[in-house]
């Protein structure tokens, strides 16, 4: 995502992404879908997955990472979490700064070379929340919206993403109705 295409993305929203090779109905398949808590903090978000080497303030980056290093003995550094100071301090001596950067350059590579980021611009935090919630349980109630076979995350330990969303949290809501659909449509609509 280039700098000056983060001006054209909204402050507040909800993101679809999209991989290259994953399909359903006919055209590109969601991968994951995403949006913030903070208010005016979806351009900060979208950043830190996209261009932001650091796993412990993506989980999307921490998750693409376990599939990368899927049978890697180096995995178990990879999913300690040193976002605390504290963390940071007990588990220093332990990991490959080295590995870690080049890990955090193969999501990156991934992440810039494969993936589509689509932005519905919704203000309102409940409404945001509710809808990313219905559209993850929409598309993980969807037997057509399943990974291909050779889908990276199909190597996640985790069930959830082996089913075709780089998402573990936000389903068993309930899925999207006639009108949910028609708003986020609203939305999507070039405002006069």
């Amino acid at each position: 995502m280039a700098s000056n295409g983060a001006n054209s993305i909204p402050a507040n929203g909800i993101y679809l992404v999209f991989e290259a090779g994953e399909t359903s109905h006919g055209a590109s398949r969601i991968v994951r879908v995403g949006t913030h808590t903070g208010n005016n903090n979806l351009r900060k978000r979208i950043f830190e997955h996209v261009e932001k080497p650091n796993k412990d303030r993506s989980i999307f980056r921490k998750h693409i990472g376990r599939c990368i290093l899927a049978g890697d003995p180096f995995l178990q550094q990879w999913n300690l979490d040193l976002t605390s100071r504290k963390n940071k301090e007990k588990y220093a001596h332990e990991i490959d700064a080295v590995r870690q950067k080049a890990v955090e350059a193969q999501v990156t590579e991934y992440i810039s070379g494969k993936l589509e980021f689509v932005v519905i611009p919704v203000e309102d935090k409940a409404e945001r929340l509710t809808h990313e919630k219905a559209i993850l349980s929409t598309i993980a109630s969807c037997e057509k919206c399943r990974p291909s076979p050779n889908w990276l995350g199909l190597k996640h330990p985790s069930e959830a993403v082996r089913s075709g969303l780089w998402n573990i949290q936000g389903y068993g809501s309930s899925i999207l109705t006639l009108p949910d659909v028609e708003r986020i449509a609203s939305l999507l609509s070039p405002r006069s």
